[in-house]
């Protein structure tokens, strides 16, 4: 009973102590599920909706849009910055699809699978053009696809070894047959859009005159460089009172980051300069000791020159400029067997020493033919071809041999742009020049080291040029590692003895770096600066950085370049702060002020002969202006679509006085109006009006979604 009147007096107590009990270990199973789903969220590179995109998600799309670049260029090489943009060519289209499809799920519009059919039968896509789904004609063939889709089906249906082309186009077939489906929603949602705007008969009367009216004027321009900076004024007050008047402007759909940075090129140093300059010399003089092309070119390989040796005849076009000068120079041109003396071209920052070993008067062109002698061995090569000889010399027709040979026999021309640019092997070579060489009409036997035997006649050589055998060995001029290890370790003591960004800018200039500010780097930057190599950069100012903080020395470019950056703020979703824009504002404040000033010193130019005598007034006789476009003013180098506006509503022979436009003030003297002899089509006009306006404003309600979306891109974290 004592105990029980214990557990009575402690109640509140025990029932306390259990609750807390019970709170932990309902939080400790939430914050191990929450861990889960945190691991989760970081394989997602974004959002939409609220719906994460995953990794798999954007490396699938990013591989099917890397897929139809290879199919639609035909190649399977591209540069970092290509990449870059079927990156970013996957990430816009998987975001759309996902707005288009959002909306459209509301709206009922759905697309079937018939619809899709459709388009793949009808080949009523862009994405359907490519080589593979085209006949002999070149034109889409459905039937080309169902049989490829056939041969598809049962080759992996009996378990056979799979082509790995094969597999690439049923994986873009497999793409396009999605895009398809994604691009029909949407032009069913743009078609609803369409249905918004409607253009009445005097709209279309009026773009049609606007944009088949033509004038001619006389216009002087006075430059906004008339007017000076130093007298123009422009408070915070005013700055403010813009920033507000025109705060959509400012409106970001992404946060960003400012920076400021120090950007160090690595260049070669005076050491580095001397060092090639005396490996030049060497190279010169061991071209100059040679005149058998084989050694020449043998030389040109074992010094690693950035131009290979090729010997075959080429034209001056063949060789980059500074080569081209010693061929064909007026004092500069080389004699047969003449080595240059070793130069630096600063435009390609290469030294360079050329040999010329032959020179003289080729065809640039030559029709030929052949038959490739096919044995199972050597002598039994020889043996075919000398009977092929035997029976041309006895006036066998070539074109019957060849087929006997299960061969065309047809005739093909070569000409110098087919082979000059290319790196030809000795076998190649020979083949070249063995063409070129050959008599007219003459079939002969041509041997090659590999033991093939071709038999060739030359039908036809036309337009005779001069050609070069050069052997030639260019070098770029780049850092040494000791250079490399030199400005690092100077910038890297300028970076340990400065740790703040106040303390870099004192004592940046003193140094001999500088710092220089950039604005609005987004997540989905794939540098910074333009400088390759960075994304370690972006991921720290998005994961780590705070304002004010300095990062670490970061090696990037193409293992040429320093770099160090600190963040200087951070612009939030939304609208810009008046402080990150105030400076821009001033200027176009500036620019406006500057443009109100020359336009009162202009006013009282009444007549033409008036403005002209204007100080700093360059005149321009524009023709073909019309209303519908901004006329290009060659004196400011500026698109003006007031001169435009103004030039078609003053009469003939009529002159209009000053007034503003984007890079000056200006008049104009009407001198003419002609009208485009084309017929009024109302139903076309309102239908181009129309189209028009849905550009316009289908890109604004793309915004518009993107905006209420929440969209979240966090690629940079991975790629």
């Amino acid at each position: 009973m004592a105990v029980l009147q214990k557990i009575r007096n402690h109640g509140v107590l025990l029932v306390t102590i259990i609750a807390v009990a019970l709170f932990l270990f309902v939080i400790g199973d939430l914050l191990r599920g929450g861990e889960g789903l945190v691991n989760q969220s970081r394989l997602n590179v974004g959002e939409v909706n609220g719906q994460a995109i995953t990794i798999e998600e954007y490396q699938s799309a990013f591989e099917d849009f890397q897929l139809y670049q290879e199919i639609t260029q035909q190649k399977t090489t591209f540069t970092e910055e290509e990449n870059n943009q079927t990156k970013d060519m996957a990430w816009q289209t998987l975001v759309q699809n996902r707005l288009i499809e959002a909306e459209c799920q509301k709206l009922g519009i759905v697309v079937t699978d018939d619809e899709v059919r459709t388009i793949i039968q009808t080949g009523m896509s862009q994405l359907l053009q490519v080589p593979y789904f085209m006949n002999q004609q070149g034109r889409y063939d459905y039937s080309a696809v169902s049989e490829f889709l056939t041969t598809y089906q049962r080759m992996k249906e009996s378990g056979q070894q799979m082509p790995e082309l094969y597999e690439d186009v049923y994986k873009y077939y497999l793409f396009a047959q999605r895009q398809i489906r994604h691009q029909q929603l949407a032009q069913k949602y743009q078609a609803l859009l369409a249905q918004c705007y409607r253009a009445n008969a005097t709209s279309a009367q009026a773009h049609y005159n606007d944009r088949t009216s033509e004038t001619r004027a006389i216009v002087v321009a006075v430059p906004m460089t008339a007017a000076p900076d130093n007298v123009i004024e422009v408070s915070d007050k005013d700055i403010e009172a813009r920033y507000n008047a025109d705060k959509e402007r400012f409106r970001q759909y992404a946060e960003t980051r400012d920076i400021k940075l120090i950007d160090i090129t690595v260049v070669p140093s005076d050491s580095d300069k001397r060092a090639m300059e005396r490996e030049m010399i060497a190279a010169y003089a061991d071209l100059s000791a040679v005149a058998d092309p084989t050694e020449a070119g043998n030389l040109t390989r074992q010094a690693l020159s950035l131009l290979p040796y090729s010997p075959v005849f080429k034209t001056k076009d063949a060789f980059p400029s500074m080569i081209g000068v010693l061929l064909e120079g007026d004092s500069t041109a080389l004699a047969v067997g003449q080595t240059s003396l070793p130069a630096y071209d600063a435009q390609t920052n290469c030294y360079y020493t050329v040999k010329l070993l032959d020179k003289g008067t080729v065809a640039d062109s030559a029709l030929y033919r052949q038959i490739g002698v096919i044995a199972s061995s050597e002598a039994e090569a020889d043996t075919r071809a000398d009977s092929i000889m035997q029976a041309l010399g006895a006036g066998a027709d070539f074109k019957q041999l060849a087929q006997l040979y299960n061969q065309a026999g047809d005739s093909t021309w070569i000409a110098s742009a087919h082979f000059q640019q290319a790196a030809l092997d000795a076998e190649n070579a020979k083949f070249i020049n063995d063409i070129y060489d050959a008599p007219v009409g003459q079939a002969q036997k041509v041997k090659f080291a590999n033991g093939n035997t071709v038999i060739l006649q030359v039908l036809d050589k036309r337009n005779p040029v001069t050609k070069y055998n050069v052997a030639s060995i260019v070098k770029a001029l780049e850092f040494s590692d000791d250079t490399y290890s030199d400005e690092y370790n100077r910038f890297s003591s300028f970076v340990a003895a400065n740790p703040s960004l106040e303390q870099i800018e004192a004592n940046a200039a003193d140094a001999g770096y500088i710092v220089r500010p950039l604005n609005a780097i987004a997540a989905s930057s794939h540098n910074i600066g333009g400088i390759r190599g960075t994304r370690d950069a972006v991921k720290w100012l998005y994961d780590e950085a705070k304002p004010g903080d300095v990062s670490q020395l970061y090696e990037c470019g193409d293992n040429n370049h320093l770099l160090l950056i600190a963040l200087t703020n951070i612009n939030k979703e939304g609208y810009a702060t008046l402080n990150a824009v105030k400076e821009s504002i001033r200027q176009q404040l500036i620019l406006e002020k500057k443009a109100d000033e020359l336009l009162a010193q202009c006013a009282s130019a009444t007549t033409l002969a008036e403005a002209k005598a204007l100080q700093g007034a360059v005149t321009d006789t524009i023709n073909r202006i019309t209303f519908a476009a901004p006329a290009f003013v060659s004196a400011t180098t500026s698109s003006e679509p007031l001169v435009s506006a103004v030039a078609s509503k003053t009469p003939t022979g009529q002159f209009a006085p000053a007034f503003k436009g984007n890079n000056g003030v200006f008049f104009l003297q009407v001198l003419g109006k002609t009208d485009k002899p084309e017929g009024f089509d109302a139903d076309s006009e309102r239908e181009i009006v129309a189209q028009t306006s849905l550009r316009t404003n289908m890109q604004s309600a793309i915004n518009d979604l993107y905006l209420n979306a929440n969209v979240k891109d966090r690629r940079y974290k991975f790629f």
